[in-house]
């Protein structure tokens, strides 16, 4: 090598050394100084303030995440807050406009390692734990403490947890959970947000959520539930996704009503669900649509479009089919 090219070499992997360790360091998330409750329907989590790049993450209605820190930026305040994305529970930092968000004390909530001690069994274990992602809801119970929900996984347990929380005598205690398979390497719910649907203040937990019968019959539901009498009760469930190609009928017939068409051999199904309020209460407005195949074919055979609205009864709403 000449003297040249070896002192620039040598330079070069001095200035490595030296800045190495920095961006170690900023690297490193800071402590958390508090909490912040989502309390908009969705707020996009961005990479810097006021970025117009891809979010990050979305955060939905009652999602609680750590603040990291704040910054004044273009005369709006900013929030770093440390967000997980639900369906690969993998957390990322980044800024969210502090408007749509209600601070809350850090010491209000305990850490996730108080948390998984809670659960005991495999979460005890110190390397199930460091690998383990807890992603934070707060539940509103009418006049009742609010209880705080999770969602637990890790990429070395076979099952996540969807885990509820109970406020007693100050401090909070494990109640309730139901636990998914992991559904090819992500996690069974793939979106998980709040809403008081009944207009009662005993709010709802609304989540998407993987299922699978075999190949080419699989699916997403939209699951609605609610604590009562500390158990999680199913008020009402519908697909948003559903393909059943596994197998085809003999002759396409379309049943009625059309929500009947929705799951059945040779179709599939997409579609929506609006939240539209009326008074105190919120309806359920699924709009989608079931299109028919048959072999051979790779486009639609058929289509038929669908719209239906759900109102609550006092005790439910009443189901999709």
């Amino acid at each position: 090598m000449k003297p040249a090219g070896c002192c620039l070499f040598v330079v070069a992997i001095a200035c490595l050394v030296w800045i190495s360790p920095v961006f170690a360091k900023e690297r490193k998330p800071p402590e958390p100084i508090a909490w912040c409750l989502v309390t908009s329907d969705s707020v996009e989590v961005r990479p810097r303030p006021g970025a117009r790049k891809k979010a990050v993450v979305r955060l939905k209605r009652g999602a609680l995440v750590p603040v990291l820190e704040e910054k004044r930026s273009a005369g709006r305040v900013w929030t770093r807050v440390l967000a997980l994305d639900p369906p690969k529970l993998v957390p990322q930092s980044g800024w969210v406009d502090s408007g749509h968000f209600r601070a809350l004390p850090f010491s209000q909530f305990p850490p996730d390692a108080e948390l998984l001690k809670m659960l005991g069994g495999p979460y005890l274990d110190d390397f199930t734990a460091s690998h383990t992602a807890i992603a934070r809801y707060v539940v509103a119970r009418g006049p009742q403490e609010p209880a705080l929900v999770c969602s637990i996984g890790s990429p070395i347990l076979p099952l996540m947890r969807l885990q509820v929380f109970l406020p007693a005598q100050d401090k909070l205690t494990a109640g309730t959970y139901l636990e998914f398979p992991f559904m090819e390497l992500q996690a069974a719910i793939t979106s998980l947000e709040v809403r008081d649907l009944a207009g009662d203040g005993n709010e709802c937990i609304i989540t998407h959520e993987h299922f699978t019968m075999g190949p080419e019959h699989f699916g997403v539901n939209m699951v609605i539930r609610r604590i009562e009498a500390g158990a999680l009760r199913v008020l009402w469930q519908a697909p948003v996704m559903y393909r059943n190609l596994a197998s085809y009928p003999a002759k396409m017939q379309t049943a009625s009503p059309p929500e009947r068409n929705i799951g059945v051999a040779g179709t599939v199904t997409s579609g929506d669900v609006e939240f539209r309020p009326r008074g105190r209460v919120t309806d359920l407005v699924w709009k989608g649509k079931v299109e028919f195949y048959a072999v051979g074919r790779e486009q639609p055979v058929g289509s038929l479009p669908i719209e239906r609205t759900y109102v609550w009864d006092g005790a439910r709403f009443a189901p999709l089919r």
